[in-house]
C-alpha cells in the first residue's frame, strides 16, 4: 500500500480472507447465522486449490476413526480436535444434501486406473482406518467408458471432482448474494487496544481499502506450496508444487502479525511428480502397468514400488546422503518399456496446466524431451546421467526376479511384477511434489486461532488447508472433509461474536 494513498473504508460483520471451498463454507455459514459477510480474494477468481483438486472426500463411519486419525497424526494434534472433526464429519453426507449436492460413495477399493493401485485405507495396519468411506460430489452425470480405447479410459478416469465440489460451494455463496471482492490481497490485520482483530487492510484493484470486521475475521487463504522461500525454510527436502501460484502463505504472514502460534509446518500431502521446465507446477504421474521400476540417480532400485503410499510417496525420495552431500533420490526415475509407453498417458491431466493435455501414447512428451528414450538401457542411462552398468544390472536383476517369481531385493509381490524387456526403453524423472501443506496458525476445536500461550486471539478464526489439523501422515480425502467441518465451525462461531460498537 503506497504512502499517502487515499484509503477507502467499508465494513461487514464477518470478513472472510480467501475464497476457496473453506472460505465459501465459512461465508455462507456465517451468512445463514445472521451475519453480513464480505469475502476478499487475492486472485482474479475464486476456487484456489479446491478447483483443481482430485476432490475425494473421506467420511468417518464410526467414532473409532478418531483413533486412526490420532495415530497417523503421531499424537501431534490435540485429541479434542480429532474428536470434533470425526463427530461433524460423520454427518457430512446429510450436510451435502442440505446444501444442494449429490454425494456418491466410491464402491471400489481402486479409485482411478493406475499402478500401483490406490488402496483404502492408506495405512491399513493402523486400527480404526476401515471405519471410513470415500466419495465425491456429483454435479453432472458420470462419464461412461464402455467401448473406449484403454489410453482414453486412463485419461478419462484421471479427471478430478474438485471442480464439482467448488461449483457446489460457490453456488451457495452466489445464491445468498454474499459480496466477493477478487483481486484484493489482504496485507494486514487490524487490532484494537484490547488485542481483538477488528478488521483488515487490503490492496484492491481500485486502490487500498480498510475493512472493519464488526464481529470477526476468518482466514481461509490455503497453504504455502507455491512459495519457494517458505518451502525451503520449513520443508525437509526440496519440493515442487502441484498447484498454481495462489498458495503464497498469506495467512501465515497475517496471523504472525498478531502473535499466532504456528503448527504442523512439516505436515505434507505430497507425491512423486514430474517437473517440466515449461511449467511452474509439477505434473502428477501415475504409471498404468506393472512393467516399471523406480531407480535413484545411480540407477539402483531402493523401494518396493507397489507399496508407495500415494499421498506420502515423497518420503521415499527425501533421504540426504551426508557423505556425498546430495539427495541421491532427487530426482529418481521411472524406468519402463515400449508396452507401457503405448498403454496410456503417464502424466495426469486433471489439474490445470495452462490447458496442457498429456498425449495418449506419451509421444508428445518424448518429443519434448520430458520422457527420455533409449534403444538400449546403456543409451537410456546416458540420457539420465545414471551409471550404465548399474542400470543394466538393475533391470536384468529385476527381470530375473520376475522370471523366478520372487523379488529378493525389494520383496515386491510377484503378481505385481512384469519384465522390462521390450525396447525402446524410457525414463521419466520424479521429484517430491506437494499437493497441500498443513502448516499455519494453530486453532482450537472452535476454529479460534491461538497465540503462543495457547489462548484464543480474540475474533480471529481459521479453516481449511491453512493450519490443518493433519500433522504427519495424510489420509486420502481428508482435506475436503476438514474444509467443510472447520469451515462450518469457523463461520458459525465468527457470526456469533458480539458486534463491536461503532
Amino acid at each position: 500500500m503506497a504512502k499517502n494513498e487515499a484509503v477507502r473504508e467499508i465494513e461487514a460483520d464477518v470478513v472472510v480472507v480467501g475464497y476457496g471451498s473453506a472460505g465459501a463454507v465459512a461465508a455462507f455459514t456465517a451468512h445463514d447465522a445472521g451475519a453480513k459477510v464480505l469475502v476478499l480474494e487475492a486472485m482474479p477468481e475464486g476456487g484456489g486449490a479446491s478447483k483443481i483438486a482430485n476432490g475425494g472426500i473421506a467420511i468417518p463411519l464410526a467414532p473409532e476413526f478418531g483413533d486412526y486419525l490420532y495415530s497417523i497424526c503421531n499424537g501431534l494434534t490435540d485429541r479434542e480436535l480429532i474428536d470434533t472433526f470425526v463427530e461433524h464429519a460423520m454427518k457430512l453426507e446429510d450436510y451435502f444434501r442440505e446444501i444442494g449436492a449429490n454425494f456418491e460413495r466410491w464402491k471400489s477399493q481402486e479409485v482411478g486406473l493406475s499402478f500401483p493401485p490406490l488402496t483404502r485405507p492408506s495405512w491399513p495396519k493402523v486400527a480404526g482406518g476401515k471405519q471410513m468411506a470415500r466419495g465425491h460430489m456429483v454435479a453432472k452425470d458420470e462419464e461412461k467408458h464402455e467401448g473406449m480405447p484403454m489410453p482414453e479410459i486412463i485419461r478419462a478416469i484421471g479427471r478430478a471432482y474438485g471442480p464439482e465440489t467448488w461449483e457446489v460451494c460457490t453456488r451457495n455463496v452466489e445464491k445468498r448474494g454474499i459480496k466477493v471482492m477478487t483481486r484484493t490481497r489482504v496485507t494486514d490485520l487490524v487490532t484494537n487496544s484490547h488485542g481483538e482483530v477488528v478488521g483488515v487492510l487490503a490492496d484492491s484493484q481500485n486502490g487500498p481499502i480498510q475493512v472493519k470486521a464488526k464481529r470477526a475475521v476468518v482466514l481461509t487463504t490455503g497453504g504455502f506450496g507455491a512459495n519457494r522461500a517458505m518451502r525451503e525454510a520449513y520443508l525437509p527436502c526440496p519440493f515442487e508444487y502441484n498447484g498454481l501460484s495462489y498458495a503464497q502463505g498469506d495467512g501465515i504472514k497475517l496471523s504472525q502479525q498478531v502473535g499466532a502460534q504456528m503448527w504442523h509446518m512439516q505436515g505434507i500431502c505430497g507425491q512423486m511428480g514430474f517437473k517440466a521446465p515449461e511449467f511452474d507446477a509439477a505434473f502428477q504421474t501415475r504409471i498404468p502397468s506393472a512393467r516399471f521400476i523406480l531407480v535413484d540417480r545411480d540407477g539402483k532400485r531402493f523401494e518396493n514400488e507397489t507399496l508407495m503410499k500415494l499421498h506420502n510417496a515423497w518420503r521415499i525420495l527425501s533421504p540426504f546422503d551426508p557423505e556425498r552431500m546430495m539427495y541421491t533420490r532427487i530426482p529418481s526415475y521411472l524406468i519402463f518399456d515400449e508396452p507401457v509407453r503405448v498403454k496410456g498417458p503417464i502424466g495426469r491431466d486433471w489439474r490445470v496446466w495452462g490447458d496442457y493435455q498429456w498425449s495418449l501414447d506419451n509421444s508428445a512428451e518424448i518429443a519434448k524431451g520430458w520422457i527420455k528414450k533409449g534403444q538400449t538401457l546403456r543409451e537410456l542411462a546416458e540420457q539420465i546421467g545414471a551409471v550404465p552398468e548399474v542400470l543394466e544390472h538393475t533391470v536384468a536383476t529385476y527381470n530375473l526376479y520376475c522370471k523366478n517369481g520372487r523379488d529378493l531385493e525389494c520383496n515386491r509381490d510377484p503378481e505385481l511384477m512384469a519384465p522390462i524387456d521390450t525396447p525402446p526403453y524410457y525414463a521419466l524423472s520424479q521429484v517430491p511434489s506437494i499437493i497441500s501443506v498443513s502448516g499455519g496458525p494453530k486453532h482450537d476445536k472452535e476454529s479460534r486461532v491461538l497465540d503462543y500461550a495457547g489462548k484464543p486471539i480474540p475474533r480471529l478464526y481459521a479453516a481449511g488447508e491453512l493450519g490443518s489439523i493433519i500433522s504427519c501422515l495424510y489420509e486420502a480425502g481428508f482435506g475436503f472433509a476438514e474444509i467443510f467441518v472447520f469451515g462450518m465451525i469457523a463461520g458459525k462461531n465468527a457470526a456469533a461474536e458480539t458486534s463491536l460498537q461503532a
